[in-house]
Parts: C-alpha cells; structure tokens; sequence
C-alpha cells in the first residue's frame, strides 16, 4: 500500500510528458527511482547512491512487477511498438537502476546507459550436470524464470526455434521462488546472468550448480527517459567513477552477488564482443572498348594492370586471413578464460581450486601432465594438485619428476616463466594408461600476487610451446593468482579453528 501511495504521489506531481531531464531533477531537488524484482532492495542501494552523487534526495518507489519498467499509456508491454515506457514519460520514474539487460525491444522504450557486461547462464542442480550439458538437452524440460526478464525472453526464443522437439515448460515466479523451485526438484532449472548465479549458487552450494552460459554476451545498464541526455552523461560519469576498489557501487556488489564489480569486470572481460570484425571486399573491373586500331595495345594495358591488381588482392586476401585466424584465437581464448571463470564459482577449498584449473587447462592445451606447486616462503614447495602421472598423490608426483624441483626452485628464485624446448627423457616422460612418451616442451608458469611468486603451474605438452598458448597462460594467470590468494587467506584465518584441509589430485581421463 505504501508503495502505491508513493507512486500516486508521483501521478501528481509529474509535470514531463517527455521524461524529466537532469536540469529538472536538480530544480526539483529528488530523483524519482523505481526498482523491482527479487534484488529490488539492492538496487534501490544502488540508485540512492548515485541521488547523492548528483547531490539531490532519492525519492523511491518499488514496482508490483517487473513488467510495469515497460508499459505504454494503456499498461501493457507491447515489444514490437515504439514507445517511450509511460513511467518515464510521464516524469513519474527518472531511473530504472535495475541492472536491466540491454536487448534491441527494450531500447525501443527507454535509453539504457551499459555499465558492464554479462550472459545468461543455466542454474539446475549439481546431479543434473550429466544430464543437462548442452542447450538442445533443455527440450521438454520445465524451467522457472521470473515474468519479463531477458532470461524468460530467451526461453521463448529457444522455443520457437525448436522445430518438432518437445518445447520448454516455462513457470515465471520472482528470482527467489524459481531458485527454491530448482533446489526442491520443482523444475528442471532456471536460467539467470552470471553475475547473480555468484550470489544464489555459492549460497546453496548442495542445491544450485551453474550448468553451461547459454546465448550471446550481452550489455545490462539503468534506464532513463529519452529525453534525458544530460542525465545519460551524468550517468556514465558515475559508473566510470565507479570503477575502483572500494567504490560504493564496488561494495555494494561484494554484498550482493559476493564478487566486487572490480572483480567482476575481470572476469567479465571473456564476454567482451566488440572484437567481431567485418570482412573487406575488393572488387575491380577492366574497363571496355576502345578504338578497333588500339585494340591490342589495350589488350596488354589492361592486362598489365590486371596482374598488378590480382598481386595487391593476394596481399590483401592473405592479411585477412591472417587477421581472421588472429580474431578467431582472441575469441578461443576469451571463451576458454570465461569457461575457467565458470568452473570455478562452485569451487570451495584450495584443492578443489588447484584441480579445476589443470582439468581446464587440460582442456585448451596439448597437456600430457601437469603439476601446481604453492610456493610458501617459511615452509617451500608444496604440491596441490596433478594431472596424470604415475603418482597417486601430487606430492607423490613432485617428488618422482626428475629435476622438477630444481626448475620451481629456479621459478620461484627468478619470478619468470622457465621454457624448456625437446628436454629429451631425462627430465621426465609423460605417462598415461595408453603408454609413456618424451614431451616436447616444459613450461613452467609462475603465479604472481603484489609481485611475490605465490604458485607455479608446470606443464608438460605433446606439442611444441606456441605463442598462442602463451597469451592464454597470461590471460588465465591473474585469476588463479586472485583465487588462490582468497583460499590462502581463508585457510590462514581458519587455521585455529580445525585441522587443515587435504590436498586433492587430478587425475588423467
């Protein structure tokens, strides 16, 4: 009741039939915020905070449905129509600092000002990762999403794509409710943005399991009236401002998804899609005719000039191949860095950690073996976890590698990555349940924190070291340094509280 009055209090004091402008809110002294959905309370945190960034008072309303963000004059959504959302227009909202995702139906009603990027991700429960791995294995299952959320859009979109497989049964209920709905097997999964899976999977760690990302990439900002220019400027000056350790906007996002927007921004670096890229085209043509008397003359002008363009075309095309494979590793390798950010979010222990990152990296690269060392300054090397080898334990397999402990030693002395090109048998020979073979190169990683080696990654691959292997180790290295940080620290301020935690291993599929 009292956000209904709050909102007939807003019919009548709005004077905009085309949305207020910043020079409006400021004569007026509030900004007229309305929120909604399950994180409601969040971002009304979110859009008080950037009222008094504009030093004006927050006036806050929470709307009954998500859906009303979007509504014409009559009070209802209708996707395919341009128009200016009746709130907004009508002075009554100047915010929506929602977290909205910026889909092309929805620009069609508002500006959206982006502040960060995401993709939608798949939440079900742990025991249906072996039966939900791909988007095709969603047909005929029941999803619960909540009403007019991009995540319900996308469900609808699957659908009508399907053909003649059984569709989605599609439940909507608030975020919260969908979530319980999953976690008591009252349907088959949700789908939500992978900055609120942190928050509701790391929660119910027995209950929730972050599946796969399903669709494209996609930007999410607030949104304001079409008319607000001066406050889409004011806006993005806040969210640059914003994007700093300790921030308000920064803290706010710890405490509601348990990642910092500094953080996030790191891993959401993987679902940046400004790299696509639009091929060139040449096109040429010989002109025709002439005089009947210079007709052979003409014949070996244009001839001549035709292999001088067919060269400048092989050069052309031969830098767009090369442009193309570049592109393609750029986006192999932000897809592999985002799979590794995925993985992770379910991860609690430092084993667990340590096991995730060389089964992914198992995955990208030509990996025979592979051995992650914590390097700790009072107590030494001490191993965390293996990838294959005769080993049964990681420390098993430190101790029985032939001079490895020479080279993390050297790794850890120096702070720099160690390459060892064809080492022949005597360093060590890979070893599987399909036989023993010399490895082609060594690579030893070091993983740094405030400049201190923390960690070493050490590799033995069935394929020479490539450049490209080395951008994806430089990509992936600043977020196992930050994890391992975060599980060093807990472990450090646990210690007293029980025994410490075993050292898990990996082992070769």
């Amino acid at each position: 009741m009292r956000s209904l009055a709050c909102l007939l209090a807003f019919t009548l004091a709005a004077g905009s039939a085309l949305g207020r402008t910043l020079q409006e809110i400021e004569r007026s002294g509030e900004l007229r915020i309305c929120v909604a959905g399950s994180s409601a309370d969040n971002y009304r945190v979110d859009g008080e905070d950037f009222a008094r960034y504009l030093g004006v008072e927050a006036r806050t309303v929470t709307l009954a449905r998500w859906d009303q963000q979007f509504h014409n004059a009559q009070g209802v959504t209708v996707q395919g129509e341009r128009y200016e959302a009746a709130l907004l227009a009508t002075g009554k909202c100047d915010l929506y600092p929602n977290d909205l995702h910026i889909t092309d139906w929805r620009k069609t009603k508002m500006t959206l000002v982006p502040y960060f990027a995401t993709r939608n991700v798949v939440v079900a429960r742990p025991e249906m990762r072996s039966v939900l791995r791909t988007e095709a294995d969603l047909a005929g299952r029941k999803a619960s999403v909540q009403a007019g959320t991009a995540y319900e859009g996308w469900l609808q979109g699957f659908n009508a794509g399907l053909g003649d497989s059984a569709p989605v049964v599609i439940e909507t209920a608030p975020t919260d409710q969908s979530m319980r709905a999953v976690a008591q097997r009252r349907a088959d999964f949700t789908v939500i943005a992978a900055e609120s899976a942190f928050h509701w999977v790391r929660n119910d760690l027995d209950n929730l399991d972050v599946l796969f990302a399903v669709g494209e990439a996609t930007a999410a900002g607030w949104g304001i009236a079409f008319a607000a220019a001066d406050l889409e400027r004011a806006l993005q000056r806040y969210f640059d401002d914003s994007r700093r350790v300790g921030s308000n906007l920064d803290v706010s996002w710890r405490r509601r998804y348990g990642v910092s927007l500094m953080e996030y921004q790191l891993f959401s670096a993987s679902f940046d899609n400004s790299g696509k890229w639009h091929r060139a085209w040449l096109v040429w043509g010989i002109p025709v005719g002439a005089a009947l008397a210079g007709v052979l003359l003409a014949m070996l002008f244009w001839a001549t000039r035709l292999r001088r363009e067919a060269g400048r075309h092989q050069v052309t095309l031969k830098a767009l191949q090369q442009s193309h494979a570049q592109l393609t590793c750029d986006a192999n390798r932000r897809r592999a860095v985002s799979d590794l950010l995925l993985a992770l979010q379910q991860v609690d222990t430092l084993a667990a950690f340590a096991r995730i990152v060389l089964r992914e990296l198992a995955r990208q690269l030509p990996m025979g073996q592979a051995l992650m060392v914590l390097v700790d300054e009072d107590l030494g090397a001490r191993a965390l976890a293996h990838y294959a080898g005769s080993g049964s334990t990681a420390e098993q397999t430190l101790s029985e590698w032939p001079t490895t402990a020479g080279m993390v030693e050297r790794c850890a002395a120096t702070g720099e990555p160690v390459l060892i090109d064809a080492p022949g048998a005597d360093y060590l020979r890979i070893q599987s349940g399909l036989g023993h073979c010399t490895p082609a190169a060594i690579y030893l990683l070091p993983i740094k924190h405030a400049g201190r080696v923390t960690a070493i990654i050490e590799l033995a691959l069935t394929e020479a070291f490539r450049p490209e292997h080395r951008l994806l180790l430089v990509d992936m290295e600043p977020i196992v340094a930050v994890g391992i940080q975060r599980f060093v620290g807990e472990d450090a301020a646990g210690a007293a509280a029980g025994p410490a935690r075993h050292v898990e291993e990996v082992q070769a599929p």
